[in-house]
């Protein structure tokens, strides 16, 4: 579907969608419990259909309506080999290869879009010698499957840190399930810190008991006990920071959107938003109704994107409309999501009259004073570009036409709408 995005300012008041990475791992942690739990405010994109179906794989009960989501864990037999469809989410299919082998031998991942692309080697090389049988081929529709077989082991788990922070959480959801003790070490530098401490206090919140111990140099560790039971927990999902800093950025911009629901005290890494904000020259405006920010002259700095890569293209658009140069460091994750996004956000801002180039896993971005805009942009199937090209627009000189913008179902299904009751003009 295509889309017309034209130069206009956003302005309003809204709640900020719920957290997706809050609600994979609350959902994950109420399906792993034995009770029922009740879990209000959720946001049901097509990421989170995903976790939810794969819950069902496993023998959880789920249901989904206008007030919430009611899961009830393991409410039916499992099936042997269950098959695990994770759409396009790289959280849901990281996080359920260990829970696949540990609850019920495997399992077989059905992966869409370019989620085959993302690795998945730490895996490999950690079961591979526990004698689980590992097989990546296309299946019989052509859609790219992952076939696991065997159980995992209590043990001594030591990972990389530097791939991805989802790696650790898969392993974080299973190991407590295991008979025997276990003990889980991440080798610094450890991508998206935060996110992992948000699965730590996910699964204490539903009673499972995990020891960190003192690790090397700014790398993790912990001891986990075996045999233990995970509790139901009811609540309301928090805000997203990913998903506020699209229009907290326009704020930044120009537009002057008041974001009600966030919490600053998140461990969500992209609350750093604010913090980048403000080291351009932005003031956050904290009041009784939320947050919003305003500008009236932003500078160029330098970012280390290491721990918050979801906001890196939006920061790069507010980069591009600042005096002096911006370099956004640590980007070499955004070439492993749903598109190249470092490829991705550099082109985009040059299409549409901005000066940015890919440099050694960075992107440089000289400051200009306008941009042209009116023309025609890809989705690349990521939602992530959709939102980048919608904000852009804003301070165009012309329309901007985006291609694929059915891409934002993945996170956020009713973007359109929100940007629309604000003020923006889509046609």
């Amino acid at each position: 579907m295509d889309s017309i995005f034209s130069p206009v300012t956003l302005s309003g008041h809204m709640v900020a969608p719920a957290s997706k990475s809050e609600t994979h791992r609350r959902l994950i942690c109420a399906g792993l419990s034995r009770e029922e739990s009740s879990m209000e405010r959720v946001l049901v994109s097509k990421d989170i259909e995903a976790t939810i179906r794969c819950l069902e794989a496993l023998g959880t009960d789920v249901t989904t309506d206008d007030t919430g989501v009611r899961v009830r864990g393991f409410a039916r037999k499992k099936d042997l080999l269950p098959i695990f469809d994770t759409g396009e989410s790289g959280s849901t299919l990281r996080f359920f290869v260990p829970l696949a082998l540990t609850i019920c031998g495997g399992g077989i991942f059905r992966m869409h879009g370019n989620l085959g692309k993302r690795p998945m080697d730490i895996y490999r090389d950690l079961f591979v010698p526990q004698g689980v049988s590992w097989h990546m081929g296309i299946g019989a529709d052509e859609i790219l499957e992952l076939v696991v077989q065997g159980q995992m082991e209590s043990g001594e788990y030591v990972i990389p840190g530097n791939v991805s922070s989802q790696f650790v959480s898969g392993l974080l959801f299973a190991l407590p399930l295991l008979r025997g003790n276990s003990t889980l070490e991440v080798v610094p530098p450890v991508e998206s810190e935060g996110y992992i401490h948000m699965t730590v206090q996910a699964i204490r919140d539903c009673g499972i008991e995990i020891r960190e111990e003192k690790a090397k140099k700014r790398g993790l560790k912990w001891t986990i006990p075996g045999g233990q039971q995970y509790r139901a927990r009811n609540g309301a999902m928090h805000g997203d920071w990913s998903q506020a800093a699209v229009l907290l950025c326009a704020d930044a911009l120009g537009s002057s959107v008041q974001l009600e629901g966030l919490r600053e005290d998140s461990l969500q890494g992209d609350k750093s938003i604010l913090e980048c904000l403000e080291q351009m020259g932005a003031r956050i405006v904290r009041e009784e109704g939320g947050i919003r920010v305003e500008a009236d002259r932003l500078h160029g700095m330098e970012f280390d994107m290491q721990d918050r890569p979801d906001i890196a293209p939006m920061l790069a658009l507010v980069c591009q409309m600042a005096e002096g140069t911006s370099i956004l460091r640590g980007c070499d994750r955004l070439k492993l999501k749903e598109c190249d996004r470092l490829a991705g956000t550099v082109n985009i801002l040059n299409v549409i009259g901005g000066k940015a180039r890919e440099e050694k896993g960075s992107i440089v971005i000289e400051g200009v004073s306008h941009l042209k805009g009116g023309c025609e942009l890809r989705d690349e199937h990521d939602h992530r570009m959709v939102m980048l090209a919608s904000i852009a627009a804003l301070v165009c000189e012309e329309p901007l036409t985006v291609h694929g913008v059915e891409s934002l179902e993945k996170s956020w299904p009713d973007y359109l709408e929100v940007y629309k009751a604000l003020g923006g003009k889509v046609s």
